[in-house]
């Protein structure tokens, strides 16, 4: 294999494999390396919390075939990145070794964060990240019995409906109020859980997992609280993610939370780009959604190939299916306060709260019209007024 390309890519995630197709539609001839960590193709990843209790196959998910990247002339390797040198423009892979490049585009990912917790089983904990991951809760799952599901946002709800679906009984433990509380407000919150209960979920809100202790067989028992003790078969954590910026701090590149970036996502660095999880944009954000990460491996491969692409603006939505029923949030604010804020019913189960700013919308959430999906984003985008919302998308029947 050659020792010196164009470009690197550590990372093939969907931000990894929009770098090296934009740079590919941009430089025809460029040579492009894409370091791939895990044991199969990249492949997309949000549908894999989603699949646990059908189980997938490697390809499944895959988000090309495997001659794809011979058509395109990308290399594909499966390897690590054990470091790089931003001034001699070296990369060293664990199994191949050293490498040059003369445009490196960190797509690191991110991964789950871990609590710290009491107990002789603490560490007898899964959590889900890759598609390995989902592979292993599936066959868990198959036997049956309890499972404690720690985390209340997207992931969390997702696994506790999968679990459900494999036959399991199923304890879904928050530290808040309400679910979801970062993509909904409570009204749509309760809409949601109340459909977990009716399918058997038990919800332990404004609670913290405390101690995970063995009980000398296959069952844990987990304090929950300082009062509350179940025993289960399965612990899964879902506390969200933290970006991979080891190798950047190690490479003096500048950091925060995420790697730094600009508007073109290129790093501290001149010709060292971010994407995905891993990227801060000026801010102080971090996107942590497939679309941005989509969206952010376009633009740094496209500059990275010598044009100039800013990173738009826009708020990217996010959705939820659970039991046959759909949610969407799309920039739906902190604070209420200094929103004019509006719910609209459509239908029986059809549900829109719109949040409107100086008489434009600004954000949405929707319940049970996924055929509305792509006008609700064209509404938050475009800030219609409220006219523009009642006679374009909404139909009041009460």
């Amino acid at each position: 294999m050659e020792k010196s390309w164009d470009y690197m890519i550590i990372g093939s995630g969907i931000a990894g494999f929009k770098a090296a197709e934009s740079i590919r539609k941009h430089d025809q001839k460029g040579r492009i390396l894409l370091i791939n960590n895990e044991d199969r193709h990249p492949y997309k990843r949000t549908r894999i919390s989603k699949s646990i209790a059908s189980g997938f196959a490697p390809d499944d998910f895959a988000l090309t075939n495997s001659d794809w990247y011979n058509q395109m002339e990308i290399q594909l390797v499966q390897d690590m990145a054990l470091s790089f040198d931003k001034d001699k423009k070296v990369v060293h892979l664990k199994r191949l070794g050293r490498f040059s490049f003369q445009k490196l585009i960190l797509c690191l990912g991110a991964s789950s964060i871990v609590p710290v917790l009491k107990g002789n089983a603490r560490n007898e904990i899964y959590t889900l990240r890759k598609a390995a991951d989902a592979e292993q809760l599936s066959r868990h799952f198959l036997s049956g019995g309890k499972v404690v599901v720690s985390g209340g946002g997207v992931e969390g709800v997702e696994i506790s409906e999968q679990a459900v679906k494999s036959g399991c009984q199923v304890t879904l433990v928050h530290n808040n109020a309400y679910l979801l509380n970062k993509q909904f407000d409570r009204s749509f919150a309760e809409l949601i859980q109340n459909l977990l209960t009716k399918h058997g979920i038990q919800l332990i809100l404004n609670e913290n997992i405390r101690s995970i202790g063995s009980t000398g067989n296959v069952k844990k028992i987990v304090q929950i609280g300082d009062l509350i003790h179940i025993l289960a078969e399965h612990i899964i954590v879902s506390h969200g993610t933290k970006p991979n910026i080891e190798l950047a701090i190690a490479a003096g590149l500048k950091t925060n939370r995420g790697i730094l970036v600009n508007q073109f996502m290129e790093t501290s660095c001149r010709g060292i780009y971010a994407a995905g999880d891993v990227a801060e944009h000026p801010g102080g954000q971090l996107t942590g959604l497939w679309h941005a990460a989509e969206k952010q491996g376009v633009v740094a491969g496209t500059n990275a190939a010598g044009h100039e692409l800013s990173y738009p603006e826009n708020p990217f939505r996010m959705k939820l299916e659970l039991f046959g029923q759909y949610f969407f949030s799309l920039n739906k604010p902190a604070e209420e306060h200094g929103y004019e804020v509006t719910t609209y019913k459509k239908g029986i189960d059809q549900l829109f709260r719109c949040y409107f700013k100086n008489g434009r919308l600004s954000g949405m959430l929707m319940a049970n019209d996924p055929s509305q999906a792509k006008v609700c984003e064209k509404a938050v985008y475009e800030q219609w007024s409220q006219t523009d919302v009642l006679n374009k998308l909404i139909t009041i029947t009460s």
